[in-house]
């Protein structure tokens, strides 16, 4: 048997919070283009939005947020740590 293309899950955005561990309302407001230059990757089905959990977008996105947060956290730590030569 072949393998189903779509190999991703279709999630709400509580479903998509339990999974990141943040708040509901954060998923939302995360995934609007408005709030954000890195939304979140959503659809709608009629006035739903849902999420494709294991999708090619999302995994990107997620490997984006964690790139960034690593940098933050790699600038904040170099900038604290001084030294002169």
């Amino acid at each position: 048997m072949s393998e189903n293309p779509c190999s991703y899950e279709v999630i709400t955005a509580s479903e998509l919070a339990e999974k990141l561990k943040v708040r509901e309302s954060w998923v939302v407001e995360q995934s609007k283009r408005c709030r954000t230059h890195d939304p979140i990757p959503v659809f709608r089905l009629g006035k739903h939005r849902r999420y494709r959990w294991g999708s090619p977008e999302m995994n990107s996105w997620l490997e984006r947020r964690a790139s960034g947060s690593m940098h933050a956290i790699r600038k904040a730590g170099s900038s604290t740590k001084g030294g002169s030569k």
